[in-house]
């Protein structure tokens, strides 16, 4: 009986803890260590004792093969303890995270792996630095100062860089600079648009991101619209839209890359915006309220905040200026319009939206199309059956 009961405790002990267990512990203390230096709360205090208890394990696994009931009594106890202490362990640090995610929610779009080395690694910011584009749009790097005390620019993947109106001082909380990071960023366009604005023509195309260009030619082409129509004068404006296209068509940039994708995003705009005249001048458009041009995708800058307005038919949304670096953007076609002003009545009547269509005819870029005019991030999931959401 002894010795049955010996063998038994043996294998128990050499497949569920030398195997499962000592991996677990070593994983799970290899993440959380880092983590426990910077912080004090309750649950990490928790979680050190429970994974320095744990780790024990690792002192010499081949000993559980020497195990003796007879000498080592109440092992198996001992050992469902520990397990006891690792399941806890466990559910100490998924409340940690979900703590740090409540803070910051951009931290529930990326992994449980990539939070720990964030939040491991707090107080290296050039660590972090790896993990910007998945918390941001279109961010993919920042610029410290000097001393390495707090960030001065954010840059796109394709290298423009903007300088931030405001440094943000980094911190070893790392969710709250990369929370300030989020709210300056924003500010920081916001403001270089209303500076953009202030003159009839921009002359210096480095002095403002592509962003920022592109949204200040779509709020002065709404203003120029509105008074074309109420001045009936429509065919004079589609003139001045052609000299701009052939301006910027006239641009050597091909030593100058970052000039390049600016001007291409302009010429885009500019193409659909003589469209748009074109469909005005067809229909006739005497009037602001005229069908032909409340279905249009219209910009507008509140006098009193400052702050762009996006109105299409009788919807009216935020535009929230997140960053989009120097995506391409889409080609307008009439297909698309009718796709963003279905999408927009949708979200207006508080409502979702959801292109049909067959594999590859541009769903899923018109919604991301969409999100870049609006000013928002978009993330984009795989809704596979076989996907676990929480994983």
């Amino acid at each position: 009986m002894t010795e049955s009961v010996t063998e038994s405790v043996t294998e128990s002990v050499t497949e569920s803890v030398t195997e499962s267990v000592k991996e677990s512990v070593t994983e799970e203390c290899d993440a959380i260590n880092p983590l426990l230096i910077h912080s004090c709360s309750r649950a990490s205090f928790k979680m050190r004792t429970i994974s320095l208890r744990s780790a024990q394990v690792e002192i010499e696994p081949k000993l559980f093969n020497l195990v003796d009931e007879r000498i080592h009594h109440g092992i198996a106890n001992s050992l469902s303890t520990m397990l006891d202490q690792l399941e806890r362990c466990q559910k100490a640090l998924s409340d940690f995270l979900e703590e740090k995610r409540s803070a910051m929610p951009r931290f529930y779009f990326i992994g449980d792996d990539d939070l720990l080395e964030i939040l491991g690694q707090s107080t290296n910011p050039v660590v972090i630095q790896a993990h910007l584009k998945k918390l941001f749009q279109a961010l993919f790097k920042v610029q410290f100062s000097e001393d390495m005390s707090s960030i001065t620019h954010f840059c796109s993947n394709a290298g423009e860089v903007v300088k931030l109106t405001k440094p943000v001082k980094t911190t070893h909380k790392v969710e709250e600079w990369l929370t300030s990071l989020a709210t300056q960023h924003r500010k920081t366009l916001a403001v270089t648009l209303t500076e953009c604005l202030k003159s009839p023509t921009v002359e210096d195309y480095d002095a403002y991101s592509s962003q920022v260009l592109c949204l200040a030619e779509n709020v002065k082409f709404s203003d120029r619209v509105e008074n074309a129509i109420e001045n009936s004068s429509l065919s004079e404006l589609n003139d001045q839209l052609l000299e701009m296209l052939q301006q910027y068509t006239s641009f050597d940039l091909t030593s100058q890359p970052i000039m390049n994708l600016k001007i291409k995003s302009l010429v885009l705009d500019l193409i659909h915006n003589r469209d748009v005249v074109d469909q005005c001048k067809a229909n006739r458009v005497r009037d602001l309220s005229d069908w032909t041009w409340q279905k249009q995708l219209r910009y507008y800058l509140d006098d009193k905040t400052q702050l762009t307005k996006i109105k299409m038919s009788n919807a009216t949304f935020d535009y929230t200026y997140e960053y989009q670096g120097n995506a391409g953007k889409l080609v307008h076609t009439p297909l698309t319009d009718k796709c963003y002003l279905t999408l927009t009545q949708g979200m207006h009547f508080g409502f979702g939206g959801n292109p049909y269509g067959p594999a590859g005819t541009g769903k899923t870029e018109s919604v991301k199309a969409l999100g870049a005019a609006f000013g928002r991030q978009v993330l984009v999931f795989n809704c596979d059956e076989g996907i676990d959401f929480e994983r």
